[in-house]
Order: C-alpha cells, then sequence, then structure tokens
C-alpha cells in the first residue's frame, strides 16, 4: 500500500510530498522506495511566448508534476525507517533549497514545454521516418 510519510509547504506555495513504496522482496530484506513528487500550476507569468501557456497545458499538463524516486536495497526491516528518513534527509538536504526558491516554478514550467517539445518533435520525425 502506498501511503503519504511527509509533506512540505515551501516560501513558494508549492507542496512536495513524500510517498511510500518500500516492498519485502527477499525473506527480511526490503527494498524502501520513496517518492517524492511536487505539483507545479501552470501561471501565465512563466512563459514568454503567448502560445507557451497553451502549449504547456496540452504537453506537459495543468498542473506539472516533478516526480522522483529515491532507493535503496537489501534494507533489513529494523533499518527501514532510518533509511527511509536517510533518503528524504538527503533530498530535503540538496534539492529543496532549489525548489523553494521564487524563481523554481516559472523556471520548471519553461524546462517541462521544452523537454516536452523535443520529444513530440522527435516523435514526428520517427514516425515521417517510417513513413518514407
Amino acid at each position: 500500500m502506498i501511503s503519504i510519510i511527509r509533506e512540505m509547504t515551501l516560501e513558494n506555495g508549492l507542496v512536495v510530498r513524500f510517498f511510500d513504496h518500500t516492498r519485502q522482496y527477499y525473506g527480511d530484506f526490503y527494498l524502501v522506495k520513496i517518492e517524492i513528487s511536487c505539483e507545479v500550476p501552470l501561471c501565465p507569468d512563466s512563459f514568454d511566448e503567448p502560445g507557451d501557456l497553451e502549449d504547456a497545458r496540452r504537453l506537459v499538463g495543468d498542473p506539472a508534476v516533478y516526480s522522483r524516486t529515491v532507493e535503496q536495497m537489501g534494507v533489513p526491516s529494523t533499518a527501514i525507517g532510518t533509511v527511509a528518513e536517510r533518503l528524504m534527509g538527503n533530498f530535503i538536504t540538496h534539492s529543496l533549497p532549489y525548489f523553494s526558491a521564487p524563481s523554481f516554478p516559472g523556471r520548471f514550467l519553461r524546462t517541462e514545454l521544452a523537454r516536452a517539445r523535443k520529444k513530440q518533435l522527435h516523435s514526428c520525425r520517427v514516425m515521417a521516418y517510417h513513413h518514407d
């Protein structure tokens, strides 16, 4: 069963959530797996070009979602809590300052839009190649 184990509201209004996907894989050994998720609502101020907001809605979704998984294998049942805290702590220490910055939502949305456009362009090229 997947459960939320922590939720943090950042200074810029974003909410980072930590979900537990830990599972047993052999005997008393577990895969400690934490999904880190943050929804970033689309905002017209985040884009420079007139069509970017609509493209982002279509290609990225509203809200755009940052998702990352951190994990460690081979964890005995007695150490699951400690390992989960360490995995979350590493993210909080190294990445949370980046997420908390006022400029993060706009940068993230523009990056995701560029990535989605590139992927769409690549898909069109592949399809055109297979039709030739």
